[in-house]
């Protein structure tokens, strides 16, 4: 047994509960599907299936003995009838069955059965027959549910694992329907992302990670040979995807990013980065990594492997990631390179949490300070915020307008059904995470977000908020150094969005090196008279953007442009 697998075998073993039969942990939700509060003590599905094959890898009787019971606890919690919505799927949690869930997670379909499916490929032979057998009808279920829901390509991890599970089923199963399935699934996908630029989940860390993981999981798993060949051509697509927008220099993934859980690389991406690249991610080295991993990575495609060998790269990558008619609507990237600092942004996004639309890194010292631009509803990323952004180099031009079909802290999970967000703030920021970050005031509502040898300067060109001139402020707190378009601050009341005034927010940042000066000229921002549109243009750079005065459905919003 390696250290790694020792080490992980411990800290499960250490939240054991032997009277469920699962591991027990806090909860720790994103804010949706689940009811239950972070903190509490939860038994998780997918970490006891995590549990159950890490005890089937170490491959000691009384651990494979426990890996049964494991197994056992979690397949009694699938829904079984047919005849039910969430047919084939496990809820997140033993504690909250899927009629209590706030909705249930039809993904759970393929995050279980990819597990279930890793097990029975390789540990079978370990396990009671009587198990392996309800193991095998539990993936059935779990494959027929991944078919009945039929997410398109779009979907990228979920496309990817969930095609892994059905052609992993299909072979194991000897159902060929679920093989062929599965196998026109991946085929799909990589059409699909062809033909698009990119992944619909544009530049994510969290995953394109899972797409690099699961076209490993189907390689270790799968024996067609076109499953393995689509597959590996899904792991080369994922590598670029990462290649092309990695910055060594403060060993981060540059953005814009569509779904990211933190604005800074977790260990465990870093490590698998670390282990398959051969170079030094932040601290993490190569050799530390694969320590602390318990499967090892594939390596990183010989043709991408120069992007990580570059601590000076200065290069701009534009890229686009998804294609819509006309041009203007398609999603595209831009990331700028410049030593020691990156800058990415995208054209056109929403605000919501695990949204990255403008994000900046540089290195601070031996720390790393990170610049990103923010909508916040009483302090909480607003999911129904919108930014269309335009870029130069180090230079961003951004138009905010609202959103009347979006929700509050998620996309869609919480949206109002009268349209009505009720709030006692509304705020846009530009917000500097750094060590001995700072703020400083200039003339004419500029300000300077500066740590180490980089600064920000901000320039807010207007807004109105409900046909009310916006109020630009600067503080700092916590380790933040911020410049605020204060919207709103109040008492709490009810904001109808169908009913607001004129609403847009217009901000231009630049990027430099301390000391430098800021621009001040060539600024035009203004409501079009006689329009529906804000407008503004950095003349000095050939940057225009153009919003919605008023909040529109989100489709309408992408088509408001220049």
């Amino acid at each position: 047994m390696n250290n790694a697998l020792k080490q992980r075998l411990q800290e499960f073993d250490s939240k054991y509960d032997s009277e469920v039969c699962m591991p027990k942990h806090p909860c720790q939700s994103p804010g949706y599907h689940t009811k239950i509060a972070d903190g509490t003590p939860v038994h998780s599905t997918v970490s006891a299936l995590d549990y159950a094959l890490l005890l089937l890898k170490s491959g000691e009787a009384a651990a494979v003995s426990r890996a049964a019971d494991v197994i056992r606890a979690v397949l009694a919690l699938q829904e079984c009838d047919p005849c039910q919505a969430p047919y084939g799927i496990w809820p997140w949690f033993y504690e909250e069955p899927l009629s209590k869930m706030s909705p249930p997670d039809y993904n759970w379909a393929d995050f279980c059965g990819a597990r279930l499916a890793e097990m029975l490929v390789q540990h079978a032979a370990a396990l009671p027959a009587e198990l392996v057998t309800a193991m095998r009808a539990a993936l059935l279920r779990a494959g027929m549910a991944i078919f009945r829901r039929n997410v398109g390509p779009g979907y990228t991890n979920i496309a990817v694992m969930g095609g892994g599970v059905c052609a992993i089923a299909g072979e194991l199963l000897q159902e060929p329907f679920l093989l062929e399935y599965g196998r026109r699934r991946l085929e799909l996908f990589i059409a699909y992302t062809r033909d698009q630029g990119g992944f619909n989940e544009y530049n994510s860390p969290t995953y394109t990670m899972v797409v690099v993981a699961e076209a490993e999981r189907i390689l270790r798993l799968a024996k067609t040979d076109a499953v393995r060949t689509l597959a590996r051509e899904i792991h080369d697509i994922a590598w670029e995807t990462i290649a092309t927008h990695f910055h060594l220099a403060t060993g981060q993934w540059a953005g814009p990013h569509s779904r990211a859980y933190s604005d800074t690389l977790g260990p465990d991406t870093a490590r698998r980065l670390a282990a398959a690249t051969g170079v030094a991610v932040g601290a993490i080295t190569p050799e530390e990594a694969a320590s602390q991993l318990v499967e090892q990575p594939l390596p990183c495609p010989e043709k991408y492997r120069r992007y990580f060998r570059d601590a000076k790269r200065s290069d701009c990558v534009v890229q686009r990631y998804s294609r819509r008619e006309p041009a203007s609507r398609s999603t595209i990237g831009t990331t700028w390179f410049d030593g020691d600092a990156c800058l990415g942004s995208v054209n056109h996004d929403t605000m919501w949490v695990q949204r990255r639309p403008v994000i900046a890194y540089w290195q601070n010292g031996s720390t790393i300070a990170v610049l990103r631009l923010r909508f916040l509803h009483d302090g909480k990323d607003f999911a129904s915020a919108f930014v269309r952004n335009a870029q130069a180099g180090g230079r961003l031009l951004s138009g905010v307008s609202l959103l009347t079909d979006q929700g509050d802290y998620h996309c869609h999970l919480d949206r109002p059904a009268n349209g009505i967000f009720s709030a006692g703030d509304f705020r846009l920021r530009y917000e500097l995470q750094a060590e001995g970050a700072s703020v400083e005031e200039l003339h004419d509502e500029r300000f300077i977000l500066k740590a180490g040898p980089r600064m920000a300067a901000v320039h807010c060109h207007g807004g109105n908020f409900d046909g009310d001139d916006v109020v630009w402020e600067a503080g700092c707190e916590n380790g933040r150094a911020y410049v605020d378009a204060v919207c709103y601050h109040g008492p709490q009341r009810d904001f109808d969005f169908r009913q607001l005034g004129d609403t847009w927010l217009i901000v231009a940042m630049e990027l430099l090196h301390a000391g430098e000066f800021a621009s001040d000229l060539g600024f035009d921002a203004h409501p079009v008279e006689s329009s529906a549109v804000a407008w503004s243009a950095w003349q000095n750079y050939g940057l225009n953007v153009a919003v919605s005065r008023h909040p529109l459905p989100l489709a309408q919003a992408i088509n408001t442009g220049v």
